[in-house]
């Protein structure tokens, strides 16, 4: 899984290498340098990759500007590849000390710690060095550099592991850290990503659902979640109570119901009045499987809503994607063009499975006569 940073190369020559590293330190070091290069090709040919990058890593340190030497660090990251474990944990925290050192801009320096995750996603060290990625771009302020990709990608980067859910909710959490509050889209995207998908404490599923409808807008949405498994584990608390009566599109039944449970609801810091929008655009999509038009007034009655709020509210039914309806504002009056319900509840697919049945049942009695 790459996070979008170019891995420039594999291995370098000895002269390439010279070259770079002459050029780009005072010709006070060269004769360091020239010292250096008699053992590189030794220590390449014998594959002893451990050696190589630490003797690397201390002739970069004569440079006064490294982001020059982009290509020496590329190959570092890949002599890594090319160890074992133990010894490719010693170059990691070696080479991740060396970059944290360094006094070069913090854009660099993420950009060489994500070329480093790149190079070794594959390796027992990934999990780890993402989670030092993270911190790494919170510390240097440079979260936005990395968490587009990351987000675009979360269950890509997630199967690279073998996780528990604590583990998974772990990683999930040190992303959430890096996201500016004012980027709603990245929270909504990480909390949809939990609630789908991440087994989780009553608790904990909770909080992440109030703090995602907190965010999020959306009808459809909501209606989505609901339908999702991990949705049972609060199958029997007052959030999905609550949360059946919204869907059901009744309006008294959710104003009683926020009044019953008003402490608790406060305390999960649970926003009424949005649950109550929410019935209203039920309802509507309620109303519009019974008729093919009904007046304003009638609109406004049934939402409990003014005269005037009555279009804006028709518009937000529409854009639930549940319900195709018209404004006609000089007969005062809308028009239903379609109700096509997306998302089922439990009793339509149990409706939907009892006509099934009744219907392959008649068909085995034709076929036997």
């Amino acid at each position: 899984m790459s996070l979008h940073f170019q891995y420039l190369g594999q291995g370098l020559s000895s002269q390439k290498t010279m070259e770079l590293l002459q050029k780009h330190c005072s010709s006070n070091n060269h004769n360091k340098i020239a010292d250096f290069g008699v053992v590189f090709d030794e220590l390449l040919e014998q594959q002893k990759y451990k050696e190589l990058i630490g003797q690397t890593l201390d002739i970069i340190n004569l440079s006064q500007d490294k982001t020059l030497l982009q290509p020496i660090y590329s190959a570092i990251q890949y002599w890594m590849t090319k160890l074992e474990v133990k010894e490719q944990q010693v170059t990691v925290d070696l080479f991740l000390k060396h970059i944290e050192q360094i006094n070069e801009d913090a854009i660099f320096k993420t950009k060489i710690v994500a070329q480093l995750f790149n190079t070794l996603s594959s390796s027992q060290l990934s999990q780890n060095l993402f989670l030092k990625l993270l911190e790494f771009a919170k510390r240097w302020n440079t979260q936005q550099l990395i968490i587009s990709p990351i987000i675009s990608n979360i269950k890509e980067f997630l199967n690279l592991w073998t996780l528990s859910g604590a583990e998974v909710l772990k990683i999930l959490n040190a992303i959430q850290d890096l996201i500016d509050p004012q980027d709603q889209q990245y929270v909504l995207q990480i909390s949809e990503y939990i609630l789908r998908n991440i087994n989780t404490s009553q608790e904990q599923y909770i909080k992440t659902f109030i703090n995602f409808q907190n965010t999020n807008q959306s009808f459809l949405k909501l209606c989505e979640i609901t339908q999702c498994q991990n949705y049972q584990v609060i199958e029997k608390t007052q959030v999905a109570q609550l949360i059946k009566l919204v869907l059901s599109g009744d309006l008294s039944g959710v104003q009683t119901y926020l009044e019953k449970e008003a402490d608790y609801f406060k305390s999960i810091n649970l926003n009424s009045k949005q649950y109550l929008n929410q019935t209203r655009i039920a309802k509507f999509i309620q109303l519009s499987g019974q008729k093919q038009s009904y007046t304003y007034q009638e609109i406004a009655e049934a939402l409990n809503i003014k005269l005037e709020e009555v279009e804006i509210w028709v518009i937000h039914a529409i854009q639930s994607q549940n319900v195709s309806a018209q404004i006609d504002q000089s007969q005062q009056r809308i028009f239903i063009l379609d109700n096509f319900k997306k998302l089922l509840t439990k009793e339509d697919w149990q409706n939907l499975h009892n006509k099934l049945s009744s219907l392959l049942t008649k068909l085995k009695n034709v076929q036997t006569q």
